[in-house]
């Protein structure tokens, strides 16, 4: 573990290989300065803390950008200590939570805050897809953003940018272009859609071995309690994962329904876990499980989607009702494990995102 420190007007603590960042700002945003945080943090090999009040949310952006640095986001009370609000677990210091692994559980159960029920949830779509794209042909980024917003939210996305807020107007040729200017370093940016249904999403482009790889995430305002579009929640995950499909070359998609807030964005506070929609198994993947399409469809149920000389596969899995979980479950069963491994290695980010609800899930 490093005992480099960093100077920085955010950094309030620090200690052989963490820095901490202390705030009782009611959003905390992946502004400026907490970006430059993060960044530098993360450049001196150290993992960052955000240390925030009981009532504070934090924004989807710096949520995906602190999980990208392998920080943690912890809570101080008022008079009852500190929490780790992934887990929930209570922590006798803020750099304690670094040392939680996904799943731990305390031993006397989660701190009091953490089991505090929202005041108002809406429904809404997560969804993560990883596309590669050949630089030997025109690469135009941004695509799958654009058709998440398009079709969750009926327009294209309204702003982007590195940092937020986000003031930029959608512009794809201008993220590619200034995305092509700082290659090969990686480039996250985020956009949003102001609409009756918002949207925010995060994109991070890699340069690989490959060409480019984007991985693309979104959470999508789709229904209030009772609203009679969340019946039709499933149908539209898998609307966008088969737009998805047509914007590159896919990799691996995973939608899920979940419950979050009007703002969508995070509370310190136990959420619901969420529930599998539906699977997106590029070309690669498919070639990688050694299963031709048209058995994708007879056996598992599966669409082709995507281009029809190399397609791919879309998986329903379940409803907001429940039996995602047993479908992935079966779905993946039926698949060799060995090949199922070398599927998920390729796309690890959103590997990660489908294995991470289901260590939380029933």
């Amino acid at each position: 573990m490093t005992d480099t420190t960093i100077e920085h007007p955010l950094r309030d603590a620090g200690g052989p290989g963490w820095a901490a960042t202390e705030t009782r700002a009611e959003v905390v945003a992946l502004a400026v300065g907490m970006s430059d945080f993060l960044h530098r943090a993360a450049t001196a090999g150290l993992r960052p803390v955000v240390v925030t009040g009981e009532h504070s949310r934090m924004t989807q952006p710096l949520s995906d950008a602190l999980a990208a640095v392998r920080g943690a986001w912890v809570v101080r009370t008022e008079g009852d200590g500190l929490y780790d609000v992934r887990t929930g677990v209570r922590v006798a210091a803020a750099q304690d939570a670094l040392a939680l692994r996904p799943g731990a559980v305390a031993a006397h159960g989660p701190h009091p805050s953490f089991l505090r029920g929202a005041i108002l949830s809406r429904m809404q779509v997560v969804a993560t897809v990883s596309t590669r794209h050949r630089v030997t042909r025109p690469v135009r980024l941004g695509g799958v953003a654009e058709a998440a917003s398009e079709v969750f939210a009926g327009s294209a996305p309204t702003a982007w940018g590195p940092t937020e807020p986000l003031v930029a107007p959608w512009d794809r040729d201008d993220i590619t272009e200034r995305t092509r200017r700082r290659m090969p370093d990686d480039t996250r940016f985020a956009a949003v859609t102001a609409a009756e249904h918002p949207l925010i999403g995060t994109v991070q482009v890699a340069r690989t071995a490959e060409g480019l790889e984007e991985t693309t995430r979104v959470w999508a305002d789709v229904a209030g309690p009772g609203e009679a579009r969340g019946a039709a929640i499933a149908a539209e995950a898998r609307g966008f994962l088969s737009r998805a499909a047509g914007v590159g070359m896919p990799l691996l998609g995973v939608a899920f329904a979940a419950l979050g807030s009007p703002d969508l964005a995070r509370r310190c506070t136990v959420v619901s876990p969420p529930e599998p929609l539906a699977l997106l198994i590029g070309p690669p993947g498919v070639r990688a499980l050694g299963l031709e399409p048209k058995r994708w469809a007879d056996e598992l149920g599966a669409a082709l989607v995507g281009s029809p000389r190399l397609p791919g596969v879309l998986v329903p899995l379940g409803e907001t009702a429940g039996g995602g979980w047993q479908r992935l479950a079966d779905v993946l069963g039926a698949l060799d494990t060995g090949r199922v491994a070398e599927l998920l290695a390729i796309a690890p980010e959103v590997s990660a995102q489908l294995r991470a609800p289901q260590e939380e899930g029933p």
